[in-house]
């Protein structure tokens, strides 16, 4: 399976059809919403279902990321394996494109591991 292959595998089961419990979109919070998983779905680690994971909002206040569950009924216990996160569709595909980019720049393959930094 190619690797555009495999992330559209692992990105159905975390956040499509494939999920026993699909992503749904909160477009009254996020205009665009998208389902942004983590780990990625190129990643090795990526394709956790999705009924395993943390449902997030985050939400810029103050100078600062705050998360904020995003349902009611699944509330986030921060020991989930994964997290699926409400991101504008635009800036979901602008990261996902930086770490394609990433990943083909520096080489990185499939069990090689790697740190991930988030900044604002």
């Amino acid at each position: 399976m190619t690797g555009a292959l495999l992330a559209a595998a692992n990105r159905a089961r975390t956040c499509g059809a494939q999920s026993s419990d699909p992503f749904v979109p909160l477009p009254q919070h996020v205009p665009n919403d998208s389902c942004d998983e983590f780990p990625f779905a190129g990643s090795f680690e990526g394709g956790t279902d999705g009924a395993q994971c943390a449902d997030i909002l985050p939400r810029y206040e103050n100078g600062q990321w705050m998360i904020y569950a995003a349902r009611t009924d699944k509330p986030v216990t921060y020991l989930e394996p994964c997290v699926r996160g409400h991101v504008a569709l635009d800036a979901n595909e602008s990261a996902g494109g930086k770490y394609g980019s990433l990943v083909k720049t520096q080489r990185i393959l499939d069990t090689e591991k790697y740190d991930v930094n988030v900044i604002a």
